[in-house]
């Protein structure tokens, strides 16, 4: 549930809400219409007057547009800044504000131009995205035929495959066995396709398959080489997610010369 939400469940004017609350009418107005964030106290007293509570925790950052906002600054395929309204962002209500900050975020952050795709890639480490399905392949399934199944998963729904499939595709080699990433516009689709094949899991595989929310700019300069059956993600987004994952050898192999 967002914030806005929330505030509607609430009262149906800032008066009311103010007087569940104990805020002023003033601050609730300005977080209901997005002008400020508020605080960690003020949002538990809107929590607290729906009879719920807050719940913090800290976990692994696998934000979509972190890996989006790399490519804006590094790829010329990759529409820029003033694009970006223009975009089909997808399981993102403010996807486009969610690139303009990770942009700023990761000029601040880096000191050198080999650092941006490490950096962000982690960032967006697909492993652990909310909304992530796992597949695990069964017994005697080899990496072939996994790629075969995943392809086949996303082939009507426009996506593209990454992680081990991508760095087999560019690089003629990758660990097997090894994660291969389905990018879908329609992750449930994809993950029923899987399911007929693969056995779902609670948690990643590494040996398997994962779909996962993405952004549509993911997609942007994907291809089937000639020396594979499949569509693959860009280069620059195979190596983000390898980053993300946490095969840089393979991420560097990809990027070296760039």
């Amino acid at each position: 549930m967002d914030v806005a939400t929330l505030i509607q469940e609430l009262g149906s004017t800032p008066s009311a809400t103010a007087r569940a609350t104990g805020l002023s009418r003033m601050t609730v107005q300005r977080v209901r219409d997005g002008v400020t964030s508020p605080t960690l106290s003020t949002l538990r007293e809107f929590a607290l007057a729906a009879g719920l509570d807050l719940d913090l925790s800290l976990v692994p950052a696998s934000d979509p547009a972190s890996a989006v906002a790399a490519r804006v600054i590094a790829d010329p395929a990759t529409p820029d800044l003033t694009e970006l309204h223009d975009w089909d962002i997808l399981a993102q209500d403010s996807g486009a504000q969610a690139v303009i900050d990770w942009v700023a975020r990761l000029t601040r952050q880096i000191e050198t131009q080999d650092q941006l795709l490490p950096l962000a890639g982690r960032y967006a480490a697909p492993q652990h995205r909310t909304g992530a399905r796992f597949f695990a392949p069964k017994v005697g399934v080899t990496q072939d035929r996994i790629i075969d199944v995943a392809s086949s998963a996303i082939a009507p729904l426009g996506g593209a495959l990454s992680g081990v499939a991508a760095a087999r595709a560019y690089l003629g080699h990758a660990p097997d066995p090894g994660p291969v990433i389905a990018w879908a516009p329609d992750v449930d689709a994809a993950a029923e396709r899987l399911a007929v094949t693969l056995v779902e899991m609670r948690e990643y595989q590494a040996a398997g398959v994962m779909v996962a929310p993405t952004m549509q700019a993911y997609l942007i300069d994907m291809l089937t080489p000639p020396t594979v059956r499949h569509p693959v993600v860009a280069p620059i987004q195979a190596a983000l997610d390898l980053y993300g994952l946490g095969y840089d050898a393979l991420a560097d192999e990809i990027t070296a010369g760039w």
